[in-house]
């Protein structure tokens, strides 16, 4: 199938570009048409289609499935939600994600009592880090057992959190599997036709989901993987990225030994994209990365706090730092509340970074935080928080930055961002209007069609 796009503005230049064979075979302003699919592309930016470099293709699929707290902004509208939920579905387990408790109050198995009954329950922190369970549900998933991460209350009697039992809870409750068409469809109204999947540990059950999603085209995107050992088991569907390792200030951070996990993944040649958050966190990953010496492709994932004092060491061993500036839009004023005062000119750097040296990628984080790139461009470049407060103004990206933080290749982060050129893959994303425009104001409504290796997606 031979599609042209004509009248497109490719790097300033109004063109047209042939796709043949999932590929870009000609871009000039007189192209053949005959026997073409012919679409107008009425003077709009014709881009690299845009890559989530960090996000979470199933937790998003099951938040959609459940009950997205995110949205309800009091206590009030929490209770309401679960309620109705509980009253209007079908007996067995109910799932809520992303609470949050510095707007939704606090949260233990007694209150979700009173508001679904007998009823198994499983509200997910918005962090991904923690669940809380109704009576109902830990009686089903406990069955006697108290493993680490049970918070017990004065009294020795659980009080419904779990924390950071995922893998532990997961084979205690009955298996579901979430359907990804939808997450596709957004993403592919976003303009992006390439994920990376950070998930941890994913398993050979979550591995088929993926797999099917992506055979028979629910997930239309190009997939990278981090939480996967052999890179030959997914090599039908998904390329693999860096092995996922994620530290954790409060389970215990030894940097040499985690120095140890690196150099033997590097000794397979692997990298390692090292999941930190904390400054106690992110200088262990850094330390650690030290120690075990360079390889390309290494990365940390968040990097939240992360102190000057770091940078020599990523630039010169050529670490990626994966940002998530759309945190500081949905998270900011909780963060100008709760972060330690010396650690909020380090709260997710971005300017900084690539002042250093150092490179930059960009991604979501979904479904902890939107998926919308366009909002997060708009957050890179204000740094403001829903209620309007500036964080880090210094750490303020024109547009066209954090737009080609989205465009670099998925397994070669530090390079120059992908381009709409002659050979390349047929990744495209089309807009209604001329680029200049777009980054005015980025908004996802201008994204008018989406195109993976020639294949439309999205219109």
């Amino acid at each position: 199938m031979k599609t042209v796009i004509t009248n497109a503005e490719v790097e300033g230049r109004h063109v047209s570009v042939v796709i043949e064979d999932g590929c870009i075979v000609e871009i000039d302003k007189d192209v053949v048409t005959l026997g073409a699919d012919v679409v107008d592309g009425a003077g709009g930016a014709l881009i690299a289609g845009l890559h989530d470099h960090h996000v979470h293709l199933l937790a998003m699929a099951a938040r959609r499935e459940g009950i997205d707290l995110d949205p309800l902004q009091t206590p009030q509208s929490f209770d309401e939600a679960l309620r109705s939920a509980s009253a209007n579905s079908e007996s067995g387990w109910l799932r809520a994600s992303g609470y949050d408790e510095h707007r939704h109050g606090t949260l233990d198995c007694r209150r979700l009592n009173a508001l679904v009954g007998n009823r198994a329950l499983r509200v997910q922190h918005r962090s991904g880090l923690a669940w809380v369970l109704s009576s109902a549900g830990l009686d089903l998933v406990l069955n006697g057992e108290l493993p680490d991460g049970v918070e017990l209350d004065a009294d020795g009697v659980p009080t419904g959190w779990l924390l950071r039992l995922d893998e532990w809870i997961a084979r205690r409750i009955p298996p579901t599997t979430p359907s990804l068409r939808e997450v596709g469809a957004e993403l592919a109204a976003f303009g992006i036709t390439g994920v990376t999947d950070a998930t941890p540990n994913l398993g050979q059950g979550r591995l088929e989901i993926l797999r099917s999603a992506v055979s028979d085209r629910s997930l239309p995107q190009r997939v990278v993987l981090l939480g996967v050992d052999d890179p030959q088991a997914v090599a039908d569907f998904a390329k693999v990225g860096p092995a996922k390792i994620v530290i954790d200030e409060v389970t215990g951070l030894d940097p040499d030994a985690l120095a140890r996990i690196i150099s033997a993944h590097h000794l397979k040649g692997r990298a390692v994209a090292i999941h930190a958050v904390s400054r106690a966190e992110t200088v262990t990953a850094v330390t650690a990365l030290a120690l075990a010496g360079p390889h390309h492709g290494d990365r940390i994932e968040h990097g939240s706090v992360l102190p000057e004092d770091l940078d020599a060491i990523l630039a010169s061993g050529s670490v990626t730092v994966v940002i998530q500036p759309g945190l500081v839009g949905e998270r900011g004023d909780h963060y100008l509340s709760s972060v330690d005062r010396e650690d909020l000119p380090f709260l997710h750097r971005a300017a900084s970074l690539q002042s250093a040296g150092i490179a930059v990628a960009i991604g979501s984080d979904a479904p902890v935080t939107s998926a919308d790139p366009w909002v997060t461009i708009a957050t890179a470049t204000t740094r403001r928080t829903r209620s309007g407060n500036v964080i880090g103004e210094s750490e303020r990206v024109d547009a066209r930055t954090a737009l080609g933080w989205y465009l670099t290749d998925p397994l070669d982060l530090g390079g120059s961002p992908r381009r709409v050129m002659c050979g390349g893959a047929a990744d495209l994303c089309l807009l209604d209007v001329p680029l200049d425009e777009v980054l005015a104001a980025p908004n996802a409504a201008h994204v008018r069609m989406t195109w993976v290796g020639g294949r439309l997606v999205y219109s």
